[in-house]
């Protein structure tokens, strides 16, 4: 798409041509059409035409108008679909950025933005003829002076926290703002405050949310207040319905729009505000094709349209805190009252220090969880993994072996001969498994594995009198047990709950009184950068599950590494100490936010297939490292190259470390569509993820 003046001409002189993707076919490349006279009024940038392809008639999205053509025997566009374009200019500008960020054709974005429609909905619901809306009326409370404070002092320390960020809001300007706290309702206070001062300017938001039970809470509290003048996309919503409401956002019949990472795409033609609650989700980040992350696209499109942002956190991404130290975001803080933090006691329990190395479960836990019942309160065992975890570990000074070059832990495989071997899943190194351990001599280390159904028996067999339920993915058999199961839990039949993340959705933690933590260490030596980053946040979470406190009670961690910053930062609930212990890590080891990484993995059904596509692959990238208008990379996994089993395909995997994106992707997309036709089919297929959140 050309640049300056062309990208949106136009606008004041004789649109001749239009810029056009195709929608029905996979092509990262923009066709040139005549547009008819009679269309010209009423043709616009997002606009969806049908026209003339290869002797059928397919559909397009306008991305773009020409003066002038250089394609000879330019075909008419036949006509447009909906009466008003179905994206703003702003984002079709936002999805070619989309495009070229994550590696993606234009053509895959603009399908995943644009709700799937039905011919028969167009003149149900595609209504332009409507009056024009009026300012929503603000409810009684807010009809005072712009400078009326609804803070008390004890609710929020920093007295210029809200000033702050009306500033902001007032200016009109791109701002991100990043909320720390784990007080909800105090975030919800000026979330409510900042929509309000939007709504009075005549302007438009978005909120996002990264789950169906966190989109629930924020959703049943703005419909308080904002019910007749918001729209919700909740995972239950058909493609009729979300239609439905597309088009009411783009009628501006509703000013508000809620819902998950998909929501950033909404077509506000005034958007003067976007909010994103829990910033640091994994679940912001599309894990399909276009795999893009809603944060970054959030933070893209507040620059673009110069509004402000405002992302929140009780453990921020290390990516987002690192911008606050940069400068470039402004940090607010919201502080836990003491009271809160007196009631609640945090214990590390080191698990090399236990009698028998074998031991689930420590004889801190067994007497704390006896404590509990005896005292008629219930209990919450966490563990994260459903199945077995694949690293060594020794249990006699808890060293884990890691790559040298990566510091990821090295993974566990047995290959086709039952032989075992350690792996490191991002450079390809492998290492032979020792009987004695490299750092203590002990004999003591082997594979660490349980999984909830272990730590299941293992409980029934210490508490025989207790009523204990699992709660996991694998427990789930009909459709209605994960209600049942929350349901008896939440009524008090339950006296011990186990679980995986699940238990963090629904479960009532009125009348628990103790947490615990299984085992630290199977989040912690993930083989992946982030294992740090992902057990203080994942763990944080869990700790804050006892949002409301009014008795004591207790989180009880167990881990083989209690020195672990992030463990230490978890018992001291101090997220400065893990930042700058965890930034000092990649900054060393030439991790995000320092660099970019780009994680290409290869999938087919037979072996030699992949590992042919593998090394063109290889040479490719390594002919792009001589192309002088490419950025200067790093190849991890190709002289080490890994090939194994994953379900029925064979898998092989490379990481680009990059700190020039921007002129890494143009490169590197110059020959990338002829490679992909050419090389790779539905059997042997492609994968690039820019910025992932999973390594493995």
């Amino acid at each position: 798409m050309n640049n300056g003046i062309n990208e949106f001409i136009n606008m004041h002189g004789e649109k001749k041509y239009a810029e056009i993707v195709i929608l029905e076919y996979n092509f990262d490349k923009i066709f040139h059409y005549c547009i008819p006279q009679d269309l010209k009024d009423r043709i616009s940038l997002g606009s969806r035409v049908t026209i003339p392809f290869r002797g059928k008639v397919t559909t397009g999205c306008v991305v773009g108008f020409l003066a002038e053509s250089d394609v000879k025997n330019l075909k008419d566009i036949r006509q447009i679909t909906d009466r008003k374009p179905i994206l703003t200019p702003q984002v079709i500008r936002l999805t070619k950025w989309i495009s070229n960020y994550y590696l993606c054709s234009w053509e895959k974005i603009l399908n995943y933005a644009i709700p799937k429609t039905r011919r028969a909905w167009l003149n149900k619901f595609d209504i332009t003829d409507i009056s024009p809306q009026k300012p929503p009326r603000l409810p009684e409370d807010d009809k005072s002076s712009d400078n009326e404070i609804i803070f008390s002092a004890e609710e929020v320390k920093e007295k210029t926290l809200l000033k702050d960020i009306e500033n902001i809001i007032n200016n009109k300007k791109f701002k991100t703002v990043l909320i720390r706290g784990n007080d909800f309702s105090s975030r919800m206070k000026i979330y409510l405050r900042c929509i309000r001062k939007t709504l009075k300017e005549g302007r438009q938001a978005i909120v996002l949310a990264p789950t169906e039970s966190h989109l629930s809470e924020l959703a049943g509290l703005l419909e308080k207040e904002f019910k007749d003048n918001m729209v919700v996309f909740d995972e239950k919503i058909d493609q009729k319905a979300k239609y439905q409401k597309w088009i009411k956002i783009r009628n501006s019949q509703v000013n508000i729009a809620l819902g998950m990472r998909s929501s950033i795409f909404v077509p506000f033609d005034r958007l003067g505000l976007i909010i994103v609650e829990r910033e640091h989700s994994s679940l912001y980040k599309e894990e399909r094709s276009p795999r893009y992350n809603a944060r970054e696209v959030a933070l893209k499109r507040a620059e673009l349209e110069n509004i402000p942002l405002i992302l929140s956190s009780e453990t921020p991404s290390v990516e987002s805190y690192w911008n606050v130290h940069e400068n470039n975001f402004l940090e607010e803080e919201l502080n836990t009252g003491e009271e809160r933090e007196n009631l609640l006691k945090k214990t590390i329990i080191d698990m090399t220090q236990e009698k028998s190395k074998k031991k689930i479960i420590s004889y801190e836990l067994q007497q704390a969880i006896s404590r509990s019942l005896k005292n008629k309160r219930q209990v919450v065992l966490f563990l994260n993994k459903r199945g077995f975890s694949s690293f060594m570990i020794c249990s006699q000074c808890g060293h884990i072996p890691k790559c040298p070059d990566c510091n990821t832990s090295l993974s566990y495989h047995l290959d086709i001969q039952k032989r075992a071997q350690l792996i490191c899943h991002n450079c390809g190194k492998r290492a032979k498994v020792t009987d004695v351990c490299a750092k203590c001599g002990s004999k003591e280390i082997r594979p660490l594995g349980m999984g909830t159904q272990k730590l299941e028996s293992e409980i029934k067999k210490m508490f025989t009198r207790a009523e204990i339920r699992r709660l996991d993915r694998d427990s789930l058999i009909k459709d209605d047990d994960y209600r049942q199961i929350l349901e008896e839990f939440n009524q008090g039949n339950t006296d011990i709950l186990i679980g995986t993340q699940m238990v963090l959705k629904g479960v009532d933690f009125n009348n628990v009184d103790l947490i615990g933590i299984i085992s630290a260490d199977t989040l912690l030596n993930l083989p992946d950068y982030r294992s740090g980053e992902k057990t203080f946040q994942l763990l944080s979470e869990v700790i804050s599950s006892f949002r409301e406190i009014s008795f004591p009670k207790e989180v009880i961690i167990q881990t083989f590494n209690p020195e672990d910053h992030c463990i230490v930062a978890l018992r001291e609930q101090d997220y400065n100490y893990f930042y700058q212990k965890e930034i000092e890590l990649r900054k060393e080891l030439d991790y995000p936010p320092f660099t970019h990484i780009i994680k290409i993995v290869i999938l087919g059904e037979e072996k030699e297939a992949v590992k042919q596509r593998a090394e063109y692959l290889i040479s490719y990238l390594e002919f792009l490292r001589k192309d002088k208008e490419s950025a200067e990379f790093k190849l991890l996994g190709a002289v080490d190259m890994v090939l194994w089993k994953s379900r029925n395909d064979f898998k092989v995997q490379f990481l680009v470390k990059v700190k020039d994106l921007e002129k890494f992707n143009q490169a590197f997309k110059k020959k990338y569509d002829k490679m992909l036709s050419k090389h790779f089919d539905q059997k042997n297929r492609l994968t690039i993820d820019v910025d992932p959140v999973r390594m493995i």
